[in-house]
C-alpha cells in the first residue's frame, strides 16, 4: 500500500493535468506523537484557484484553518501510543491550538487528546480501527466509517495493534 497525494489543474494552456505528486505512505511527525499532513488548505472560501503553488509545502502545520478557509489533512494514530497531559501540553502549542484545556479541564477530561476546534469536520476512517471520543458516548471508527465533527469536546486513541489512519477535511466555522 503505497499512497500518493496528486494535484490536478489547468496548465498554462487552460488543459487540466497533472502538476504535482508525492508520497503520502509515510507521515512526518509534526508535534510530539502526532503523525499527520496536511494536504491542501485553502485560506478563503470560495477557495482562489489562480494560484500554481502547493499551499502546504513549507508550511507550519496548524491545528485549525485560518479565518474563512479549510484544510484537507491525514493524521496516522499509532497502536498503544497513549498521551499523557504533559505530552498534550506539548503538542497544543507545537501546532497552535486555539482552545487548549486547562489544568482543570484536564483533570476532568476522559482522556488527555480531548480537546475542541472552531471547526466543522468530514471525516473518514482509511484503515485500522481508531476510537472516536466525546465527553458521553464514544465510537468505534473502522474502515470507510465517517464522522462529522461539530466543533466540540472530542479526541482520539488507538488501542488495537495496528496504525489506523483517519483523513479530515476541516472548515472554519462560526463557535457553538
Amino acid at each position: 500500500f503505497m499512497p500518493k497525494k496528486y494535484v490536478m489543474e489547468n496548465n498554462a494552456q487552460g488543459r487540466s493535468h497533472v502538476s504535482y505528486e508525492q508520497d503520502i505512505t509515510t507521515l512526518p511527525e509534526v508535534a510530539p506523537k502526532l503523525f499527520a499532513m496536511d494536504l491542501w488548505v485553502n485560506k478563503e472560501t470560495p477557495a482562489d484557484l489562480s494560484g500554481r503553488e502547493d499551499p502546504t509545502l513549507g508550511a507550519n502545520f496548524l491545528h485549525e484553518p485560518p479565518d474563512g478557509g479549510a484544510i484537507f489533512r491525514i493524521v496516522d494514530y499509532m497502536p498503544g501510543q497513549e498521551r499523557t497531559v504533559e505530552d498534550a501540553k506539548r503538542m497544543h502549542a507545537a501546532i497552535g491550538s486555539v482552545h487548549v484545556p486547562s489544568d482543570g479541564e484536564f483533570k476532568e477530561l476522559k482522556h488527555p487528546s480531548m480537546h475542541k476546534t472552531d471547526t466543522i469536520n468530514y471525516m473518514t476512517l482509511a484503515f485500522g480501527e481508531l476510537w472516536a471520543l466525546c465527553e458521553e458516548r464514544d465510537v468505534l471508527l473502522k474502515p470507510g466509517d465517517v464522522l462529522i465533527q461539530k466543533g466540540c469536546m472530542h479526541g482520539w486513541r488507538n488501542t488495537s495493534d495496528k496504525p489506523a489512519r483517519l483523513i479530515a477535511v476541516l472548515i472554519d466555522s462560526k463557535p457553538a
